[in-house]
Parts: C-alpha cells; sequence; structure tokens
C-alpha cells in the first residue's frame, strides 16, 4: 500500500448514508485530516466500520463516497476514518480547491504540514 500525503485541515462536513432500516440520515462534523484516497472526520455520531456514506461540504460542495474505516469514541466526540470509494486525483478541481482554501487560511503551502495517521484500521 503506497502511503498519501496528509494534511491537517478544519472545515464542516456533512456525512449522508442510509441506516438499517433504509431511512438516509445525516450528520454534521469536521474534516481534521485530509489525503487523496480519505478523511479523518470529527463528529457527535458513531458509524459503524464498512458503512457506505456520502461526504460533502458547504464550502466545497460533494467531497465523495466513502466507506468507515474506523469510527473512535474519544471524550463525547467520535473520530472516523474515512476511505473514498475512488482516489481524489492532485489534478481534481474540488481537491484543489479545498487544499487552497484550507491551507492558505493557515498561511501555510498545500503540503506544508503532513497531519499524523490515524488509529490503525482494525480499530
Amino acid at each position: 500500500m503506497v502511503r498519501q500525503e496528509r494534511y491537517k485541515v478544519d472545515f464542516p462536513i456533512f456525512i449522508a448514508w442510509q441506516d438499517a432500516k433504509g431511512v438516509t440520515r445525516r450528520a454534521g462534523g469536521r474534516c481534521v485530516d485530509l489525503s487523496a484516497s480519505g478523511a479523518k472526520v470529527e463528529t457527535r455520531d458513531h458509524f459503524p466500520v464498512r458503512t457506505m456514506v456520502m461526504v460533502s461540504s458547504d464550502s466545497f460542495g460533494r467531497m465523495g463516497n466513502a466507506i468507515v474505516r474506523y469510527c473512535l469514541r474519544v471524550g463525547m466526540k467520535y473520530y472516523v476514518g474515512l476511505q473514498f470509494s475512488a482516489l481524489m486525483q492532485l489534478g481534481d478541481p474540488v481537491r484543489r480547491k479545498m487544499l487552497a482554501k484550507v491551507m492558505v487560511g493557515h498561511g501555510e503551502e498545500p503540503g506544508a504540514e503532513p497531519a499524523e495517521p490515524g488509529p490503525p484500521e482494525s480499530v
């Protein structure tokens, strides 16, 4: 497996999914880590591992479909690891827009501060 560069970010996101009864649900959270293949999200909601979700943001629009790889409770919140169903290509306009906006907001260039890895996928 090729390790992807990850970026510390901080922007609101929305997650949509279908629960066990087939009802479409929606939850808010914050994206705190982003790479071409996935994201780490902080939320108040628990997500079962292997749940298929759709991730979007008011600032960036639809970010893509993803699968929950881990959901770790820390205090009153959860850290959810998402793996996108298709890699966001470096030339992808949505990814360029996301990274440019969040990095400029922090006074950084994209790639200047890689994030620490999240919990292992088995968590």
